[in-house]
Formats: structure tokens, sequence, C-alpha cells
């Protein structure tokens, strides 16, 4: 089967791998990959901004598949369901997932990222605690959202609005727009605040006022999806006093904002890694139901295609999510 794999710093390549060998294992699935979105944490592992655990190491975090044969004790499952594969395994037994805190958990496996071949194959073998079956009518353009899309809401959700908070996001990528998305659907009315003319726009076809430092009412509530140290910078002097910011962009530099800002405006900030196991991403896949997802998508790509995008570095058009449908 066809895999891609980074090879070398720098270097993603189309490789072939022996299909997933035996009978499947006891609670897994054994799944043909339909689709798979490319996300920032795989162009910071194949540039080498971030190290892989080991090479070749296989990308892809955020699947859609069909399920093609079922292990024993996979109950509730069977061949040809559409699944969304939570690529994030939690041990169940730690202090933290016994507390519901599983994004914590001490013995946390993930696919494609830490330490787990990820989802870019034709087949892949997934644990069935961890696949979410999926609507069979659903687009998977709309569909392969499904775990970044958990990422984003889990973000809102710890974020505990009360409803009549004026809210920003910070940044109009995928998950700026997928915040966005789900603000608008839980009924708010957010400002985005974006550098970038053609994602600013797409932020305000999907709901968002564009925000002006300055104008009233300030935010109360900040969601920072930008991952950059200036985003949150350039606007805290305009916020509310005591408001929330939650952090959802990673960076490795200082936050950006200065403590003498963020002290006198009193601003609670929390930051937001992944989600909870099993009830956000199964919360997204109920979203995905009504939320148009696939606006933020930029045409389907080849497997084959994949590493020209890496070594590129190139996407559709600004602001939107690359994927790949396994099918081409």
């Amino acid at each position: 089967m066809r895999s891609a794999e980074i090879t070398a710093r720098g270097r993603v390549e189309i490789v072939d791998r022996s299909l997933p060998q035996g009978l499947v294992g006891r609670g897994d699935l054994r799944i043909r990959m339909l689709a798979v979105g490319i996300c920032g944490t795989d162009q910071t592992l194949a540039t080498g901004r971030r190290t892989p655990p080991q090479l070749p190491w296989r990308l892809g975090h955020e699947g859609i598949g069909e399920i093609a044969e079922v292990g024993p004790g996979a109950c509730g499952f069977a061949v040809g369901d559409r699944v969304a594969l939570e690529p994030n395994i939690t041990c169940g037994r730690c202090e933290y997932c016994r507390r519901g805190m599983t994004s914590a958990c001490t013995s946390r496996l993930s696919a494609g990222v830490l330490t787990q071949p990820g989802f870019l194959a034709e087949v892949v073998d997934h644990p069935s605690e961890f696949c979410h079956r999926l609507d069979a009518h659903m687009s998977l353009e709309r569909a392969v959202c499904a775990e970044p899309l958990a990422v984003a809401a889990s973000a809102i959700r710890r974020t505990d609005l009360q409803g009549s908070e004026t809210v920003l996001v910070l940044g109009a990528g995928a998950q700026g727009l997928l915040s966005i998305l789900t603000l608008v659907a839980q009924g708010h009315h957010p400002y985005v605040s974006e550098p970038d003319d053609e994602r600013r726009q797409l932020a305000v076809e999907l709901g968002a006022q564009v925000f002006t430092p300055g104008q009233r009412p300030a935010p109360e509530v900040v969601i920072d999806a930008a991952g950059v140290p200036e985003a949150l910078g350039a606007v805290v002097d305009h916020l509310a006093p005591f408001a929330a910011v939650t952090l959802v962009g990673e960076d490795h530099h200082h936050l950006g904002a200065s403590s003498f800002s963020i002290v006198q405006r009193q601003l609670r900030i929390k930051g937001s890694f992944i989600y909870e196991h099993p009830q956000d991403m199964a919360a997204a896949v109920h979203l995905l139901e009504e939320m148009p997802t696939e606006a933020i998508m930029g045409p389907a790509m080849a497997l084959d295609e994949v590493p020209t995008v890496f070594t590129a570095g190139t996407r559709p058009r600004a602001g939107v999510k690359q994927w790949v449908d396994m099918r081409l």
C-alpha cells in the first residue's frame, strides 16, 4: 500500500508498505482511509521545525475512513461504516483520565505526531473506542474537519461563554475559521482579527465581523487561534477589563503581550490543548451534521501529490484547509 512519510529532514515521499497483516487486534478496526486533513503540525514535522519521533515517519492525524474488518470485541461497528478517527489514544487509568481530563493523560498515544504512525496510508488499524461513526451521506470535505473542529469547539467550551459576551477570534486559519463557525452556530456574533485580506474576507463570509481596535464594545472574550506572538499583543490594550483569553494556537516564542497590560486589565488567560475523550470528538461529529465546514476546504489532492505540499509549501488559496482524497 502507499504511505506518505517523512524520510529525511524536509523530505516527504510516497513509499510502498505492506498492508496490515494478520487478524485485526482485539477491540480494533481495520480501516480503508478515505480522506486525511493536512495540519500545521504536519508542516512543522515535515520541515524539521519539529522533530519526528523517528524516521521514516508517517504523517496525518485528521482521518476519515471506511471499516474493512472488525476485530473481536469491537462492538457497535460493521463493515462499511464510515468513521472519524480520534488520533489521541488515552489510557483511561491515570489520575487525569479518571478525572475526565484525558487531554493531560500521562500515557497518551498520538497518531501521526508523537508515538504512532499517522493516517496518510491506504489502510490502518485503529482502536474502535477512538473511532466515531459518521453519517454515510456526509461529504468527505465536511467530515475531514471532525478532529480539528473538536479542538476548536473544545476551546470554546472551556472558555465557558454565557451567551452575551463580545467575542474576538484572533487568526483566520483553519482553527480560527472553525472557531467562528462554532461560535456562529451557538448564536454568537464574533469579531475577527486577521491581517491577510483573503482569510479575513472568508471569516466575514462565515459570519464574523472585522475587529477595529478601539471600537466599542470592547471584546470580553478572546479565542487566540493565531499561534503567533504578535496577535494578542496587537489587541491586548483594546480588551475589556477582566477579559477571558483562551489560547489555542501554539508558538515557542513569548506571548507577545506585556505583563503590564495583562495585569492592568486583569486578563484571565488559559490554554486549551486538544480535547477530552470521548465527549469532545463525539460532539464535533454531531456538530458537523449542520456545520458547513466544507466552506474552508481547498480542492482535494491525491495521495501522490502530498510531497509537493511540504516541499513547496504551497496551498490552494490563503485561509483554506488542505486535504487528501485517498480515493484519487
